[in-house]
């Protein structure tokens, strides 16, 4: 963050060097050193937020003459903030040009400066992210900021587990790291190393959640179809075991349970159950990007302007605790359904 070193820390004072750990306010973006942000636990400048000013440099930093960028192509001069050469298209700054075509607010991709006419991307803008070397950081005045002091930021990118780290603007097929995250919520730091990979052919990672609890994870996470299914399939092999209870507290006879094939049937639902969750949790993540992907290309190719786009992402992903406890609600209401069955069959084959 070129523009914070030589300023003061806005909690101790101190002058932030170029090996400081720097994080800045998403709201009014004043310097922190990381500790300093986390001690604090909340930005120091109130007034700031409370008048909607943004910080500004209190120290003035020595003017540097641009210096001019020789291309390794073609030997031409370029301004200093140039990303491609303005002869051959060469690129000529790698940590500018790493991020791909520039992005216009009219939702189209600048002249690709190796010869082609630019690209339409669906009418969705992205003048909304501020590079601060490599540090983006969400100025559209809602949703989540890019650049989260506790997670290591976004535009700097983050790494899981040898995952790798991506920014903002890190394309994941046709739609941005920024975007995904958007549409996933404040879990995308767990997700977004995960869609990669998927992107690139695999098709498993591990759950543990959806493994524990699938039909509720997956209600959790608005994926309804799949998570219907799993709640009746939960159902339906849950039987055989509430039967066995229902006959271990004597609220059944034993006319069921005694059976040979009830015990087959008993023991190849539990083998079932235990198969069912198994895949849930192998294969979650990847539906869950393959909806996310769905979701992103509906949105972008049905709106245009890039506020609703961003509001219809924040709508249609993230979580719904409330699906969640209804699902559970639901298998409550079909295991006592099936024990009233249950026991009112045994108690007429009883007299």
């Amino acid at each position: 963050m070129p523009i914070y070193v030589g300023q003061p820390c806005s909690s101790c004072g101190r002058i932030l060097t170029k090996t400081d750990d720097i994080v800045v306010c998403p709201e009014c973006g004043s310097p922190y050193h990381r500790d300093c942000y986390i001690s604090e636990g909340k930005c120091t400048n109130q007034k700031l937020h409370e008048t909607g000013e943004s910080w500004q440099p209190t120290i003035k930093q020595e003017e540097k003459k641009p210096e001019k960028l020789i291309c390794p192509n073609c030997g031409a001069e370029n301004d200093a903030d140039a990303a491609f050469c303005c002869n051959c298209g060469a690129p000529v700054n790698m940590e500018k040009a790493s991020g791909g075509y520039q992005r216009t607010n009219t939702g189209t991709y600048n002249q690709n400066p190796y010869g082609n006419g630019g690209y339409q991307n669906g009418g969705y803008q992205n003048g909304g992210y501020q590079n601060q070397n490599g540090n983006y950081q969400n100025q559209n005045g809602y949703g989540r900021p890019y650049g989260n002091p506790y997670m290591g930021g976004m535009g700097r990118g983050f790494s899981f587990f040898g995952n790798g780290a991506y920014s903002a603007d890190y394309n994941i097929g046709d739609h941005t790291v920024a975007e995904y995250a958007d549409y996933v919520g404040s879990n995308s730091p767990y997700f977004i190393p995960k869609f990669v990979r998927f992107e690139n052919g695999r098709k498993w990672s591990f759950n543990f959640s959806a493994f524990f609890f699938p039909h509720i994870y997956f209600f959790y996470r608005k994926m309804f179809r799949e998570g219907i299914v799993l709640l009746l399939l939960t159902a339906a092999l849950s039987i055989p075991t509430l039967i066995y209870y229902l006959y271990a507290y004597g609220f059944i006879g034993e006319a069921i349970v005694s059976t040979s094939s009830f015990a087959v049937i008993y023991n190849a639902c539990s083998i079932l159950s235990y198969v069912l969750s198994l895949v849930a949790g192998l294969f979650a993540n990847y539906i869950y990007y393959r909806k996310a992907k769905s979701d992103l290309d509906t949105i972008k190719n049905d709106v245009v302007e890039y506020n609703s786009q961003r509001e219809a992402l924040l709508t249609k992903g993230g979580t719904s605790m409330a699906y969640a406890i209804g699902s559970v609600v639901a298998l409550t209401v079909i295991f006592l359904a099936v024990m009233m069955i249950l026991m009112g069959v045994s108690g007429g084959a009883s007299t």
